[in-house]
């Protein structure tokens, strides 16, 4: 025989340990994949290993937490994350950045998110 059977039960089983503790890692229950959206040449990673996949996300769990506004370069920032028009969170894209208000789509559908103003 050229591998021992001992050999080959070990070998089994460190495979089978290893794909056990690959899947109990796998998160992929917050994120949609969808064929018909996808571009296979786009990378699912940026280079920093953040998944570039879309969460679900509804409109309602959105918090608008800021506005850097300009006339050429605007930024928002929604759920701890900073973007610019055209970006997108979860499946939103950013199709305006106004003084007091982002205006997002998803689908054909437009939605307003307001910024919350603190009075003290």
């Amino acid at each position: 025989m050229w591998f021992k059977p001992k050999v080959i039960k070990i070998s089994l089983y460190f495979v089978f340990f290893c794909l056990l503790v690959s899947l109990s890692f796998a998160d992929n229950k917050d994120y949609f994949y969808s064929n018909d959206q996808r571009n296979p040449f786009h990378p699912l990673v940026d280079s920093y290993g953040k998944i570039l996949i879309p969460k679900k996300i509804d409109i309602g769990n959105l918090s608008l937490e800021g506005i850097i506004y300009s006339k050429t370069n605007s930024v928002v920032a929604i759920n701890g994350e900073i973007l610019e028009e055209g970006q997108q969170i979860g499946e939103f894209k950013i199709l305006k950045i106004e003084k007091e208000k982002v205006i997002l789509e998803k689908g054909n559908k437009k939605h307003n998110l307001m910024l919350e103003v603190e009075n003290d």
